[in-house]
């Protein structure tokens, strides 16, 4: 379309020009000769005559050429218009589609109940239960994180440890992902404190190699001594999902 109106202007502008200049000739022409001759009246009757013509000519063109410009800008704003209506309705769209599968996601893990819960400290452990989440549930154990298994809807507190204590109730296997500083965590601790409450629990205890295996937690109303129970060390995300996987799949098996 650009390159349209620019022809069209290369093209109407110089020609507007000739016509108007030609007429201003023939009228400054027509003028010159009745003063110096007045017995040349028919020829200077007839140069105003195409004067005339070619001045309406110029006229009826430079009004062609807006209009054609005015109609091009407002066919232009109607079509920018109709297609920014049809990107918003296909972006709405995408937004339902992917909100009815989130929700139907949602309903399906809702009904299933949760095989392993688990513990991290958010700060330095969420690279390691988010991609230990994601293995375990391609094994089939499905597997409760609370920053991805809490929906998004529960805005309060209360409503975030409802489905947390359950996930945590429902659950066999009780995994701690022991990375620095998770014994200063408040929610470590109170997670750990409940699995203990629990009868029928799996503890599995994973821990980072670079620190100290002898670990103490207090959980307020006793201390424990992780340091005198089974620990499996890991080094990378990739070495804890297999370490993890052999020892849940072969202890539910």
């Amino acid at each position: 379309m650009l390159k349209n109106q620019l022809l069209v202007l290369i093209v109407t502008i110089p020609a507007i020009l000739v016509l108007l200049l030609t007429g201003v000739y023939f009228v400054v022409n027509s003028n010159t000769s009745n003063v110096a001759n007045g017995m040349m009246g028919g020829t200077s009757s007839n140069n105003g005559s195409i004067a005339f013509v070619l001045i309406a000519i110029a006229i009826i063109v430079t009004f062609a050429l807006v209009l054609y410009f005015v109609l091009s800008k407002g066919e232009k704003t109607q079509r920018a218009k109709t297609n920014t209506q049809i990107n918003v309705n296909s972006e709405k769209s995408e937004i339902n589609i992917s909100n009815r599968y989130e929700l139907r996601g949602n309903q399906a893990d809702d009904s299933k109940p949760f095989d392993v819960f688990l513990c991290y400290k958010k700060s330095s452990g969420k690279d390691y239960a988010d991609h230990l989440k994601a293995g375990l549930e391609e094994l089939g154990l499905h597997t409760f994180e609370d920053c991805r298994d809490i929906p998004q809807t529960v805005d309060t507190d209360d409503g975030w440890a409802c489905v947390r204590d359950k996930a945590l109730e429902e659950s066999k296997y009780f995994v701690l992902i022991m990375t620095q500083g998770f014994e200063l965590s408040s929610e470590v601790i109170n997670e750990i404190r409940m699995a203990r409450k629990l009868a029928n629990k799996t503890f599995v205890f994973f821990r980072y190699r670079s620190m100290g295996r002898k670990i103490v937690v207090n959980l307020g109303d006793e201390v424990l001594d992780i340091g005198t129970m089974e620990q499996v060390s890991f080094e990378s995300k990739e070495e804890l999902l297999r370490l993890a996987s052999n020892i849940l799949l072969k202890t539910k098996a």
